[in-house]
């Protein structure tokens, strides 16, 4: 909920700070519009006066730092929010699959090779490995449907084999209960991106 609210906030105030800011440039417009066209005579004798052209200056540069200091709070707030809420929940984030569509529907895992083995960049091919996408699990290409199954499915692979563990935007709560499972039941596992 946070990284959400976070996200929404910070596309707000860059919104607002975009805005002031183009508004300052639309003033000296307006400001030429209204001496010509009202023709008040206050207003004319205000722009001659030096002190009050200075005082009117000061402030606009003030304004306009204040909508720039906004807008780049905006910027901030928007990506640490896109960023808690994808450590959080992975590509399955909303905002991600907004920003990322084809990144969150379909990876392409360069590292297997035509039988469906993992190769590692030393060129050593493995047979069994864990691919954690999000909450999501799969055993040498297989899904599994949560913990219970994937220790099932573990159990029938011998102990002196090495399986790799591949953290794809992995949920941390969920990749960690993997690797203590691996260490109970004794196996050997590498970890790799």
């Amino acid at each position: 909920m946070i990284p959400r609210i976070l996200v929404i906030v910070g596309a707000l105030l860059v919104i607002g700070g975009v805005l002031g800011l183009i508004s300052l440039l639309l003033l000296p417009i307006k400001a030429r519009m209204e001496t010509v066209y009202d023709r008040e005579h206050d207003y004319i004798r205000a722009k001659l006066d030096g002190t009050i052209a200075r005082y009117v200056r000061g402030e606009t540069w003030k304004l306009a730092r204040d909508f720039t200091l906004i807008a780049l709070m905006g910027v901030v707030m928007f990506f640490i929010g896109f960023y808690l809420g994808f450590t959080a929940e992975g590509d399955s984030f909303w905002f991600y699959e907004k920003f990322y569509p084809q990144e969150a529907s379909n990876q392409v895992w360069d590292k297997l090779n035509e039988n469906g083995q993992f190769v590692a960049p030393d060129g050593q091919v493995y047979t069994h490995y864990i691919l954690v996408s999000g909450e999501e699990i799969s055993i040498s290409g297989k899904p599994c449907k949560d913990l219970a199954d994937l220790k099932e499915k573990l159990s029938a692979i011998r102990r002196e084999n090495t399986v790799i563990l591949i953290d794809s935007f992995a949920v941390a709560s969920v990749y960690h209960a993997i690797e203590d499972m691996l260490g109970e039941l004794g196996m050997k596992y590498e970890e790799t991106q």
